[in-house]
């Protein structure tokens, strides 16, 4: 090969290196299944690793607080999180179907979070009100669409805790009366001697979260045509025969 097409070629090789999409992904220090855990792959990180390494790129996890990683994206320390809800769309870029619809076919999949409480004791929530309370309901700092459902219900939230086993601890202590979490999550802990017996979930879930790989603004208007093959490389991998095989070994 003459030298001029030695170096021109080592210069594509370098070019295209050098236009790799290495992610930086933000996920919640509190384990969030199915879709995400700060020791190992759930199925939000999968979903993610596999439509980025699809357009050629690579990612990376950080666990962190949720508050400091929306806060994170927000100022473009990341470059994306797991997992935002439609509570965010004004501050973080979610794939949409149209100016004002947040396009869920391309979400990571959905949580229940639920109502906890104490063995015996008599505050309830009945899928569309509280009775018996008295004191705040205790809820995962930073959770913007349990925020905002408790204050359209007109009920007080204590998200003075940010990990999951403070709040357990709170609600076990009696300093107060309600707690809500991610309902997977609920499961395993309830199973642990310290709480098995002593707590309990209210049949009804609180709220619903649909969450998403959302985007820092600055980064999506940067690389739209990268973010959006990567929402749409997730939508496929949902829907594709891999995907059923591994989702249910990613949801714990």
């Amino acid at each position: 090969m003459p030298r001029s097409w030695a170096l021109a070629a080592i210069l594509v090789l370098a070019a295209g290196a050098a236009g790799a999409h290495a992610l930086k992904v933000c996920i919640p220090s509190n384990p969030f299944p199915p879709i995400s855990f700060p020791d190992h792959e759930g199925q939000g990180q999968w979903l993610v690793r596999k439509a980025v390494e699809r357009q050629g790129g690579t990612v990376s996890y950080e666990a962190v607080p949720w508050p400091r990683c929306v806060k994170g994206v927000q100022t473009g320390d990341y470059d994306a999180a797991i997992p935002p809800t439609v509570t965010l769309a004004a501050s973080i870029a979610l794939p949409m179907r149209d100016e004002k619809t947040v396009d869920d076919a391309k979400a990571l999949g959905n949580t229940n979070m639920v109502v906890l409480r104490r063995l015996g004791s008599k505050p309830g929530w009945d899928g569309r009100a509280f009775s018996g309370l008295s004191t705040p309901v205790i809820f995962n700092r930073g959770i913007v669409s349990i925020r905002d459902k408790l204050a359209a219900l007109g009920v007080a939230g204590d998200e003075g805790a940010q990990p999951n086993e403070s709040m357990l601890q709170k609600l076990l202590r009696g300093r107060g009366e309600l707690l809500i979490m991610n309902g997977n999550a609920a499961l395993v802990e309830l199973a642990e001697a310290e709480y098995a017996g002593k707590l309990e979930i209210l049949p009804e879930p609180f709220i619903v979260m649909t969450g998403h790989l959302g985007f820092n603004k600055s980064y999506y208007l940067a690389n739209r045509a990268f973010v959006e093959a990567v929402w749409s490389g997730i939508a496929r991998l949902r829907n594709s025969a891999e995907w059923q095989s591994v989702a249910p070994g990613l949801a714990k």
